[in-house]
């Protein structure tokens, strides 16, 4: 009897190992390794835009991370013979337009919201992706394009929480949601034009465009509200640029290396270190509703990317579709 319990107990070790050593293999390839790091460092970053907006003007620090993008861009464009400007510089600038709407929102709802419910929210606009490209690239939005719009509508109304159907003052502020969810919005339609554009620029022209146009505009839409950063402020101005752009870096990275399914998997970590970073700078525990609506948006997510599962291996991509580098 307790041979036969010895040779059943190693059958299933080893029917265990079969099915997890792939998936072990899978989770540390070089572009889940990317994509780790880069949502690391998009999460401190947000943290560290919080931080900096309590006195700082959002657009300010909006700027710091363009500064820095810019010098990183070019660095990186240094003797590879790429034209910074690109080809179809009519569409770059129009990416670089969403780009900084988008850029500017979530910035403004990292600042005036908890961490973890603005990361949440954004993370909306992989299902705005899918409804635009059945809009407008007559992509078949099917079942789980559905399921993503319904689950993410939902997940929604479960962390905002509106009055009118929960019967007591929304805890958010209406307009930092709105905001959010419109720069999920933005995010999306800025994704949208790196797939045009993904068959004719370089990378590198592509991430270029957004610092551009927010080192012109920035200033001019709110320059005269700016004040001279003290020193820890610019160490955390210093930090954002930093962070932002080598996290969208890696990302890139990792999103030409894998998948879109187990790349959004594992940019949702980045939820998880919202969360724990807001609880540790702020003292924020999300409540039952905010962590059932969050399930719902990030299996909505989720039911979108991996309708490309199955496909084959990822071509470069210019952009990576995150929330703090749209």
């Amino acid at each position: 009897m307790q041979k036969r319990i010895t040779i059943a107990s190693r059958f299933v070790a080893i029917r265990a190992d079969r099915r997890t050593l792939p998936l072990m293999r899978h989770f540390m390839a070089p572009g889940i390794r990317y994509m780790l790091a880069g949502t690391v460092c998009f999460g401190i970053g947000t943290l560290f835009v919080k931080m900096a907006g309590q006195t700082l003007p959002t657009l300010e620090v909006l700027f710091s991370r363009a500064a820095v993008g810019i010098a990183y861009c070019l660095i990186l464009l240094r003797g590879t013979g790429v034209p910074p400007l690109g080809r179809r510089k009519g569409l770059l600038l129009l990416r670089g337009l969403l780009g900084f709407a988008a850029l500017a929102c979530n910035f403004y709802s990292f600042i005036e919201l908890p961490l973890s419910e603005a990361t949440v929210l954004l993370f909306l606009h992989p299902i705005f992706v899918a409804v635009l490209a059945a809009a407008i690239l007559h992509e078949r939005l099917g079942l789980p394009g559905a399921f993503s719009l319904v689950a993410g509508t939902a997940g929604v109304l479960l962390v905002t929480k509106p009055a009118f159907l929960f019967g007591t003052p929304m805890p958010l502020p209406p307009l930092a949601v709105g905001v959010a969810i419109l720069g999920a919005m933005f995010s999306a339609m800025a994704i949208i034009t790196v797939r045009a554009l993904a068959q004719t620029e370089n990378p590198l022209s592509v991430i270029l465009y957004p610092p551009m146009v927010i080192g012109v505009f920035a200033p001019l839409a709110d320059g005269w509200n700016w004040v001279l950063p003290s020193g820890t402020e610019w160490l955390l101005l210093l930090g954002v640029g930093l962070t932002m752009n080598v996290g969208q870096h890696l990302m890139t990275k990792g999103y030409q290396l894998e998948h879109a399914a187990p790349a959004a998997a594992v940019g949702y970590v980045e939820v998880i270190l919202a969360v724990l970073l807001g609880w540790m700078a702020y003292g924020h525990v999300p409540d039952g509703l905010t962590i059932a609506g969050s399930a719902l948006i990030m299996s909505g997510t989720l039911t979108v990317a991996a309708r490309s599962r199955k496909a084959p291996p990822p071509h470069p991509v210019p952009y990576p579709p995150k929330h703090g580098s749209p």
